[in-house]
């Protein structure tokens, strides 16, 4: 994927703009530097996403915990982005082409937006942002929490193909026509509010923490279409109000396990949405399902390892059919090194293990980011493979 290209960074923005109305969920900015892991290193300020029952697993200083982040992400596991801009850039090429009477550059630059859209059919791009915010407390041997996370999750194929891959030929009349060759923007807005509680127990010598998050989400869809010959100038419109489409809210509840097996070896269990539910957008159906994801977590003073695995496989939160290759089964790993405190360097990885996925899908996504403490903290993070980037920034303080 070119990361430098012209649509990207209006695929990304217009993406915040949806999540201005709300504030969404998926990762924050620890456990994405930490390749994704979070189930047995989360902390008073993010458990009540990673896992509530390491609300209790907080550093003995700390009582209180605020946090507020931003991130974004896209996955363009196929290049579809780069297909869209080189589709672009011919089309110009053929325009100067075609106004200076040069007969073979127009020729040239048409054959080459065929070859495009000969290439474009089936593949997907999956613009994410996500925001968050959490409130915790710790006592004794309790702990809760009050959090916020708004998603805006989408995924994106080209419909209405003015090149048949099957049949020879192509009618530049249609290739140059905003009525075919449209970019379909799909995704669904979530906006979840929760409360953590978690409770410490001495199970046969071993700290043996459970944590509870009953939650309320509220769902919305949207939609957009655009033909990839304006994508980038048409993207503002994404948020408008005819776009949207009120789905409704439920309640459900996550449950956590954290577990210590040694003073310094921690095992970890979340399971999220235990009640699960659907919602219908037109004729197709978006699923709320269960999701189950075990860590294990080293850790001392200065040094922590952490690794991930999701026990299921994760449909992506779209109803549309077309886009079950954005489907993620991850395994992470991560570590973090802790400078007195001060700052925290923090590197990771992670492989989707899911089956039937593009090959760009099974690429390795390497992860880094670094923490520092100012008074407050201050944490970014950022991954950047051939077919994906991503970043987040969050703050807050702790005492």
């Amino acid at each position: 994927m070119k990361l430098k290209n012209k649509i990207l960074p209006v695929v990304v923005l217009s993406m915040l703009s949806q999540s201005a109305n709300a504030i969404p969920f998926t990762f924050e900015g620890r456990s994405l530097a930490m390749g994704g892991t979070s189930v047995a290193t989360a902390d008073l300020a993010t458990a009540a996403w990673a896992n509530p029952a390491m609300l209790t697993n907080q550093r003995p200083s700390d009582n209180f915990s605020l946090l507020i982040g931003f991130g974004a992400f896209v996955r363009d596991n196929d290049d579809l982005i780069s297909d869209i801009d080189d589709f672009q850039d011919a089309d110009d090429r053929r325009e100067v082409a075609e106004n200076s009477g040069n007969v073979v550059g127009e020729a040239a630059a048409l054959l080459d937006m065929r070859s495009i859209i000969r290439g474009v059919d089936s593949k997907i791009i999956a613009p994410e942002a996500t925001g968050v915010a959490a409130m915790g407390v710790a006592f004794d041997s309790f702990a809760m929490a009050l959090s916020v996370r708004a998603d805006a999750i989408a995924g994106g194929t080209i419909s209405n193909l003015s090149c048949d891959v099957t049949v020879p030929g192509c009618d530049a009349n249609e290739l140059l026509n905003e009525n075919f060759n449209i970019l379909n923007i799909e995704g669904v807005l979530a906006t979840e509010f929760g409360v953590s509680f978690a409770k410490d127990f001495n199970i046969l010598n071993h700290r043996v923490s459970v944590g509870v998050k009953p939650k309320l989400v509220d769902l919305r869809s949207f939609s957009f279409t655009e033909s990839i010959l304006t994508a980038s100038a048409g993207f503002e419109n994404i948020s408008d109000d005819e776009n949207k489409e009120d789905l409704g809210t439920f309640t459900t509840v996550d449950l956590g396990l954290a577990v210590e097996l040694t003073p310094s070896v921690r095992l970890g269990l979340n399971i999220r949405n235990l009640l699960t539910d659907d919602f219908k957008i037109g004729d197709q159906t978006l699923n709320f399902d269960t999701t189950t994801r075990i860590g294990i977590a080293y850790h001392n003073q200065f040094l922590t390892i952490a690794a991930d695995y999701d026990l299921t496989e994760n449909e992506p939160l779209l109803a549309n059919n077309s886009f079950d290759g954005l489907k993620t089964q991850f395994i992470g790993l991560g570590a973090e090194f802790n400078a007195f405190d001060f700052m925290q360097l923090r590197v990771g990885a992670s492989k989707n293990l899911a089956d039937e996925i593009s090959k760009g899908a099974e690429d390795t996504i390497y992860t880094a980011g670094v923490g520092i403490w100012l008074g407050f903290n201050l944490d970014i993070a950022a991954t950047l493979t051939d077919n994906s980037i991503g970043g987040f920034v969050q703050t807050g303080f702790r005492f």
